[in-house]
């Protein structure tokens, strides 16, 4: 983790990839309340986009002249309070914050003691560079930190909005109150073992720097959230900015049950929709937790309430999105009237919620849980979890396991895996403050289907429909997702979708009157999108001519027909299915061995990290220098490389080994170290770390530096990359959103040479 984190700390000091901004707020910007009482005036403020926070009595807006101009004209009341934002973020001198408020940097010096002193209940880790290349980091609080557990999760970020100092000042300190009272406090004690807590302490560190709402590009990121996303605050396009997509990461890599995100300018609990006026199916289960929330608190009335009623309409919220594309149970807190109260108050104000956040890592074990496995090897299985009508989440890739908050009752459980049958189990009896086990085997079967919703625009949010977004997840079930007249949204099919002979993908409509719609595909969520083309009602498509090997993602937009604020506006989607091919029969077996040195008192014996390849197949060998490989059948050549070896013709190899299906063979390979054989030292290309997680750094040794560097996968396809240089010789590559597997890394050196690599995704 250390090495880790110092990786992520050079690219901070050495990036300069994002332009400065001007100033941290719009030029000429204003804070000023604005006493809009009906709702015409209401809806022409939701409609001009003005960015807005409700404060009580008032809605406190963040105007321009000409924004302002528009209000005056309406005859809407107004009192200006900042009459001009950036001189009064300059007032607060280098600090960036007021007195009595840790900075940025002294946030992650805390957060620096805190991982180092308790190292067993707490890491610090890097989630990726922020709009000004601040790294913003998560501290993972649990008994099993650097393991991914079968325990529910509870997610805690503060500073979205710069402006709004108190959040940070409560991340940090729940975090140390958790370290510090961990073995000498029973109740947190069990909390810490029991539950993965994960706090985002300055999700916006431009915006805390400079005492501005927006991010270093003028974006409220509170307003860039792709879920029914509508271009407010700000926003070019959803999911626009690093820091949404880094909240977006955590909440599909590590699914949690609860989200609180903190924010001040009034006391306020607001839950979703934010972004319409009918309650959510999961309303009893957000109004039950967060009357918990007020009720365990400090606060002597706060309210909770629905957003869009209770405070003011918004799109691209993240609570709508932690919910809506999630299921997660998620909402914004307001923890002080006050959006920079004096410093005297930030300990009492965390006080006030201390207990209410200690409460949510205890509800959230609350619900139904249970394990998804495979039922033939017992393997985890990745799932979709539908119960009842209400919003469905999903489990731990990696462990299997799946949380459900709910208040008391009988449901019906539909569980829906890629390759797997959907398994119904209903009657499940969940009791108040408990939790019910359900454990569900998954029987193997064919089928792929778009598994969870990323982003998703309905213009004018249409609140004649019901805007279902769950409908045209899973298998086709004739109930529709109406995506909205000139509407679009992208779907998650889980694992990709293969190029192969012929179509394949499938749309799925399920009325009997077919709308037009385009289809595009992507390996990433944010693109780019390249179209398959256009179709009227259910109709398959074939990747070939978008080039991609494999898509994961697709994008559906409707072609603007019919009316726009009726019931069924837009395309009426069922579901989008991926064409499954059965493959082959297995004609493969596995060749075992360990990579040595030839040379051991030069290097090291044996050689750890070896690439390893027979055919197309490929592995890297562990610590101990063994490798198992899967082979085809017959007679066949084994392989091995490293940088710093030096592989002549066959040397490095074994020949004429013979592999039969389902069996494994034994054969050792020796690799020459370069500087024994005498040869003269070449161009090296190194990958750290390999196997890469959410990010690979690439570096050259003897080479000329690096103009640029490209991914594929093993078909030959060029991937989709972010890249972010950190000097001459070393660039970060972001590999968060690829398939475990194996890929090659080709660098473009200055002098016009290129040089290549093989690494895994783990």
């Amino acid at each position: 983790m250390k090495s880790l984190q110092y990786y992520f700390l050079t690219a901070l000091l050495a990036s300069g990839l994002f332009l400065s901004a001007q100033s941290p707020w719009r030029s000429n910007e204003m804070q000023v309340k604005v006493f809009a009482k009906s709702s015409e005036s209401l809806e022409y403020l939701h409609q001009a986009g003005i960015n807005a926070d409700y404060a009580g009595d008032f809605l406190r807006c963040y105007l321009t002249p000409e924004e302002l101009k528009g209000i005056s004209e309406r005859g809407i009341n107004y009192e200006i309070e900042i009459a001009d934002l950036n001189q009064w973020s300059l007032s607060f001198g280098s600090r960036g914050v007021p007195s009595g408020y840790y900075t940025v940097d002294e946030l992650d010096d805390i957060a620096d003691s805190l991982a180092a002193n308790f190292p067993d209940i707490c890491v610090k880790v890097p989630l990726g560079l922020a709009s000004n290349s601040d790294m913003i980091y998560a501290l993972k609080i649990s008994d099993n930190p650097e393991t991914d557990e079968n325990e529910p999760g509870v997610l805690f970020d503060g500073g979205i909005h710069g402006d709004e100092v108190g959040g940070s000042e409560n991340m940090i300190r729940f975090a140390r109150d958790l370290c510090l009272n961990y073995t000498t406090d029973t109740y947190i004690t069990g909390l810490v073992d029991n539950t993965e807590i994960w706090i985002i302490y300055c999700l916006n560190p431009y915006g805390r720097r400079n005492m501005s709402r927006y991010n270093q590009p003028g974006v409220d990121i509170n307003r860039d959230s792709g879920f029914m996303w509508n271009g407010e605050g700000n926003s070019p396009s959803a999911f626009s900015q690093p820091e949404t997509k880094i909240l977006r990461d955590i909440l599909v890599n590590h699914p949690m049950v609860i989200h609180c995100s903190y924010h001040s300018g009034i006391e306020f609990i607001s839950f979703p929709w934010s972004y319409r006026e009918a309650q959510t199916p999961d309303h009893a289960q957000h109004l039950y937790l967060s009357s918990v929330y007020a009720d365990v608190s400090g606060y002597t009335n706060i309210p909770n309430q629905q957003g869009y009623s209770g405070m003011y309409p918004i799109n691209g919220s993240t609570k709508d999105n932690g919910y809506g594309a999630m299921g997660t149970i998620s909402w914004s807190v307001e923890i002080s009237v006050s959006k920079q109260p004096p410093a005297s108050q930030i300990v009492p104000i965390y006080l006030k919620n201390k207990p209410s956040m200690l409460a949510m890592c205890e509800y959230a074990a609350f619900g139904i849980s249970g394990n998804i496995t495979d039922a033939v090897t017992g393997a985890p299985v990745a799932a979709t979890v539908f119960v009842n009508n209400l919003y469905p989440v999903y489990n731990k890739p990696l462990t299997g396991g799946f949380h459900k908050f709910l208040t008391a009752g009988t449901y019906s459980l539909k569980v829906v895996a890629n390759g797997y049958e959907p398994q119904l189990i209903n009657g499940v009896v969940v009791n108040d403050l408990q939790s019910t086990i359900v454990d569900v085997q998954m029987q193997p079967a064919t089928g792929h289907y778009a598994k969870s919703i990323i982003s998703s625009y309905i213009p004018n949010n249409n609140p004649s429909d019901e805007g279902f977004t769950p409908a045209a997840l899973g298998p086709p079930d004739a109930i529709q997702y109406s995506i909205g007249r000139f509407g679009w949204a992208v779907f998650d099919m889980g694992t990709p979708v293969v190029n192969g002979e012929g179509d394949d993908v499938i749309v799925h409509e399920n009325d009997a009157t077919p709308e037009g719609y385009s289809l595009y595909a992507s390996g990433s969520p944010d693109g780019p999108w390249r179209m398959l083309g256009a179709g009227n009602g259910t109709k398959a498509f074939d990747l070939a001519g978008t080039l991609f090997a494999e898509a994961r993602y697709f994008k559906i937009t409707d072609d603007g027909d019919g009316q726009s604020q009726v019931a069924n506006a837009g395309f009426d989607l069922d579901a989008i299915e991926g064409i499954v091919r059965v493959p082959p029969v297995d004609s493969t077996g596995w060749i075992s061995g360990v990579v040595y040195c030839s040379s051991p008192a030069i290097c090291v014996d044996p050689v750890a990290d070896a690439l390893i390849t027979c055919g197309e197949f490929e592995t890297i060998s562990d610590e101990y220098g063994q490798f198992t490989i899967r082979a085809d059948t017959g007679r066949v050549t084994v392989c091995g490389d490293k940088p710093g070896f030096y592989v002549y013709g066959l040397y490095g190899c074994a020949e004429d080994v013979m592999v039969t299906p389902g069996d494994t063979t034994t054969a050792d390979l020796y690799l020459d170290f370069l500087e024994s054989a005498g040869y003269k030292k070449s161009v090296q290309l190194l990958v750290y770390p390999n196997p890469a997680g959410e990010w690979v750094r690439i570096s050259v040794e003897n080479g000329s530096g690096i103009k640029n560097a490209a991914i594929t996968n093993l078909s030959g396809s060029e991937l989709n990359i972010e890249i972010q240089k950190v000097n001459e010789f070393e660039v970060l590559i972001r590999t968060a959103h690829f398939l475990p597997g194996i890929y090659t890394i080709k660098a473009e050196l200055n002098d016009g040479s290129f040089v290549f690599r093989k690494f895994i995704i783990r």
